[in-house]
């Protein structure tokens, strides 16, 4: 079932609030419908609202659901209309030109399912191996869309035929996508940056796929940027945004203290105006509001609304005003612009308190109202748009928080940082890693730099940090994180149980290069072959400690020992470092302690000239090849 509230707000207009309390809380108290209690929430299992989309000709909302793995139609009264399965982890909804089909990318299950329009049925489901994102379909309504975060790819499929044509390479982690309004491009977000030369600052990428050509026509880069996500158009296309953030990772994280270790925010994109984007930020120069995640313009132009998934917030933004910022970057007038705490008082209208980890938004038709997926808090807010406060919130009944979902939404939330400026999730979206690297501990500038480390899989793999020095994920999550990160008091003992038990319970990805008939490929088969091999090409025998099967050995694929690979550093002050687990290797490059390595190939090609890598000297090149097609299995 469902029940509603009233929150408190801070809107300029009491008096339309309780207009509106008449009209959208007191009828929200009605009883669902008796089809509310089909499905997995039958149980009283979580739903985790993640994307929502307003159906302006049946007057009601779709919710995907990413815990319970269903989609909601809920009038806009708040009743429930129908709840059907689709899939494990949905995450994102595209629509069918004609009205009758609607297709959900499943990133858990690996699908995505073509939908009955009416009755929310499924028709036919594409299978796509990885993890499926963002999903859309030609104007024309022949071709079908889908990121797959794992391949960095875009998979088309031609919807006449039911079968894929081609895949398209995107950036690092395809996401969310959105085609422009004249129907001729459609522009898709990457979540993480490109891999760019070692020491340098992270390029992030949106793809431009020509629907007619079904090819990439153009590559933007938004240098310095990282975690992009939702992107939205102005109705005349002349203006897109893209919420991201802008991490500062090359310099000492003994920055937190002073402000502005991360930022966040949003690009402005002019298409077709060859100007360069703009990155505007959203924090003041005290406060920060984390993880910016869900966009949406509202009819008019005149606003767009941006979630703050680590602050609990949602951010109003005058479109005017940011365009008049855009232009004057692009005309040279504000060096700098991309990382002024202050510019934000310039287009920030409201800040608006929302329910737990904010995600997805729609906006109604006339631009009245915009609504708010809160994950984490199983709850959908309701924004006024003229008085800027929330009027109205459907929640999702379920059970009593457990120590997991604590642990969750401590994750996911800023609160423990110094003045609010990330989350665990900012370096580790989506439950993996940003692929940056790091200089964490306050032991000199530019000594010990560190790459991040993939969450995914992670337990069973102690000791923890590259240098092996915590041994369980307390002692990583609980005093370390508080004072060489958060910069903060940071979690309680308790709240340290919590966030560890969520972190243990993070699932590896599904795997696209794993057979799924089980029976690997002939160069698969050669490359264990090499994996386990005891002696070198000549038939000399290679000593046990440099074998790889010795390190990277057991379930998770290592010993929990530290090893002298011969990748020390001048600024490292060990030459131990540990041996990492290999599940799921394929998706966390670069390589390395530090991420020197930007591929698999460059730990043997560039990196391991003394054999202490395990020996690869006598490698032929179709040996290299194999190991890399095996390790892409684990």
């Amino acid at each position: 079932m469902v029940k509603t509230e009233l929150r408190g707000s801070t809107g300029r207009s009491s008096a339309r609030q309780w207009v509106l309390f008449a009209l959208w809380v007191i009828p929200m108290a009605l009883a669902w419908d008796a089809q509310a209690l089909a499905g997995p929430s039958a149980s009283g299992s979580r739903r985790g609202p993640v994307f929502l989309d307003y159906e302006a000709e049946r007057q009601t909302l779709l919710v995907l659901c990413q815990k319970s793995g269903t989609v909601l139609r809920l009038a806009l009264d708040g009743r429930m209309v129908r709840e059907a399965a689709v899939g494990a982890r949905p995450f994102a909804l595209a629509r069918h030109p004609d009205g009758q089909r609607l297709y959900v990318s499943c990133r858990q299950a690996g699908t995505v399912v073509e939908l009955d329009a009416a009755s929310l049925e499924a028709r036919r489901t594409f299978t796509l191996g990885g993890d499926p994102t963002g999903v859309a379909v030609s104007p024309d309504g022949r071709w079908l869309y889908t990121g797959v975060h794992s391949l960095d790819a875009v998979v088309v499929h031609d919807l006449q035929a039911g079968r894929e044509v081609k895949r398209l390479l995107a950036g690092n982690g395809p996401e969310y996508c959105r085609t422009t309004p004249d129907g001729a491009l459609l522009y898709f977000t990457n979540l993480l940056s490109n891999t760019t030369d070692y020491g340098a600052p992270s390029e992030l990428e949106i793809t431009v796929i020509s629907h007619a050509r079904q090819k990439v026509v153009e590559r933007i880069v938004l240098h310095g940027a990282n975690a992009g996500r939702v992107v939205d158009f102005a109705s005349d296309g002349s203006m897109a945004l893209v919420a991201v953030t802008r991490p500062k990772n090359l310099v000492p994280l003994l920055q937190v203290a002073r402000g502005w270790a991360v930022t966040n925010g949003f690009a402005v994109l002019l298409p077709g105006s060859g100007k360069p984007a703009a990155q505007l930020l959203v924090d003041l120069p005290n406060r920060f509001y984390a993880d910016p995640y869900g966009l949406v313009v509202t009819p008019d132009d005149r606003k767009a609304y941006l979630t703050a998934s680590g602050a609990d917030m949602v951010i109003v933004l005058d479109l005017p005003r940011a365009r008049e910022v855009a232009s004057r970057v692009a005309a040279g007038e504000l060096p700098g612009h991309e990382n002024h705490l202050g510019l934000s008082r310039s287009y920030v209208t409201a800040r608006i308190p929302v329910g737990a980890n904010p995600m997805g938004l729609a906006c109604s038709s006339d631009g009245r109202l915009v609504f708010v997926a809160n994950r984490l808090e199983d709850s959908i807010s309701v924004i006024d748009t003229s008085a800027e406060a929330v009027v109205g919130t459907m929640v999702l009944t379920g059970p009593p928080p457990t120590a997991l979902d604590r642990g969750e939404r401590l994750f996911h939330n800023a609160a423990m940082t110094f003045q609010g400026q990330f989350t665990c999730a900012t370096c580790h979206p989506d439950d993996g890693f940003d692929a940056l690297q790091y200089d964490l501990e306050p032991d000199g500038i530019g000594a010990n730099i560190v790459d991040n480390r993939n969450l995914r899989g992670l337990e069973g793999t102690a000791p923890f940090k590259w240098n092996g020095t915590n041994p369980d994920l307390a002692s990583q999550c609980g005093t370390r994180v508080a004072k060489w990160i958060f910069r903060s008091g940071g979690p309680s003992a308790t709240e340290v149980v919590h966030l560890t038990e969520y972190v243990r319970s993070i699932q590896p990805v599904a795997n696209p290069y794993r057979p799924s008939d089980g029976r690997p490929t002939p160069a698969q088969q050669r490359g264990k072959l090499v994996f386990e091999r005891s002696a070198r090409n000549d038939g000399a025998p290679i000593p046990q400690s440099a074998r790889c099967a010795t390190c990277h050995a057991g379930p998770k694929l290592t010993d929990g020992r530290r090893t002298d690979v011969g990748t020390k550093a001048g600024s490292d002050s060990d030459s131990l470092f540990d041996n990492a687990h290999l599940i799921n290797v394929f998706e966390s490059g670069p390589y390395l302690h530090d991420g020197r390595a930007r591929t698999l190939e460059e730990i043997w090609t560039m990196f391991n000239a003394d054999d202490k890598h395990g020996v690869s000297s006598d490698w032929t090149k179709k040996q290299l090849n194999d190991l890399i097609e095996y390790l892409k299995t684990l």
